[in-house]
């Protein structure tokens, strides 16, 4: 009788087979053929991947405090900008405008850096902000990375072969070489080793997780949500975690702060009703 393969070997013949990319752990593919973005000035074609604006998000942030619309982010950004050319600072304004800001002018970002003024925790939720607004980093990272292990070396072929199933053709080369710079400026990928490039390592801020996780499922008052629900929305993934496990551990932490009302587990029931919403809940400052 065949024995069940190991974790490395699952692992293994994820990098191996191209079919395989683009599915979630569970075999089902999540991963569809982007199709071409209308052009409307605001927005780039999917197939093209922009560099990702950490720094630029955090001075985004900041500015953002105590001004009135995104309008008047976008000017004050064009302003700021570091860069020497005014064309780059206007793309890069609407760049971070529709990154970090989709949610509106004292949108998640912005509420996060008035309570905490944390940098580390503040850049978690823009890593998961950028990787909601941008589908094939993000779709890369939850479905891609996802399965394999942390320090992990990654063969040259991998991304190319994600990135040909998600554009539904040979992907540029430029595409393909700022698809992993990006990951390793949002700390998914090492490419420090002389052997190749690696599965970076997350260290996440658990008031992040929880700042996210209110701004999804409970932004305007408590409510009781299944387990379930939470684990099929890969916004844990894109915040760096590695597990169910973990994020369960997460949510018995903040159950044991009095930060959510009750996480419960009895037979086949696995819920979570919160007690504040997203508001009150970094009005508080509350912290794990």
């Amino acid at each position: 009788m065949t024995s069940a393969p190991k974790k490395n070997d699952k692992q293994m013949v994820l990098l191996e087979d191209g079919a395989s990319y683009g599915s979630s752990p569970t075999g089902r593919s999540d991963l569809k053929p982007s199709p071409r973005s209308k052009a409307d000035g605001s927005r780039r074609e999917r197939k093209t991947i922009q560099d990702v604006l950490l720094r630029e998000g955090l001075l985004a942030a900041r500015l953002a405090v105590g001004l009135a619309s995104t309008e008047q982010l976008q000017e004050k950004l064009q302003q700021e900008l570091s860069q020497n050319s005014a064309e780059t600072r206007r793309r890069y304004a609407r760049s971070i405008l529709l990154w970090f800001f989709g949610d509106g002018i004292d949108g998640l970002a912005r509420q996060a850096w008035q309570a905490y003024e944390d940098e580390q925790i503040e850049r978690d939720i823009l890593r998961y902000l950028y990787l909601t607004a941008e589908p094939i980093v993000g779709n890369c990272v939850a479905n891609c990375l996802f399965p394999l292990e942390e320090g992990m070396l990654i063969p040259a072929t991998y991304f190319e072969r994600y990135l040909r199933n998600a554009l539904g053709e040979q992907p540029p080369a430029k595409t393909l070489e700022r698809l992993k710079m990006n990951l390793a400026k949002l700390g998914f990928l090492d490419r420090t080793s002389p052997q190749g490039d690696r599965l970076g390592r997350i260290n996440l801020d658990k008031t992040a997780f929880l700042a996210v996780f209110h701004s999804i499922f409970c932004p305007a008052g408590p409510r009781t949500v299944e387990l379930a629900s939470v684990l099929s929305n890969p916004f844990w993934k894109r915040l760096g975690l590695k597990s169910e496990q973990a994020v369960r551990a997460i949510l018995r932490e903040a159950d044991a702060a009095h930060l959510i009302g009750k996480y419960v587990v009895a037979d086949q029931l696995e819920q979570v009703t919160t007690c504040f919403s997203l508001r009150d809940l970094l009005k508080r400052r509350a912290r794990l």
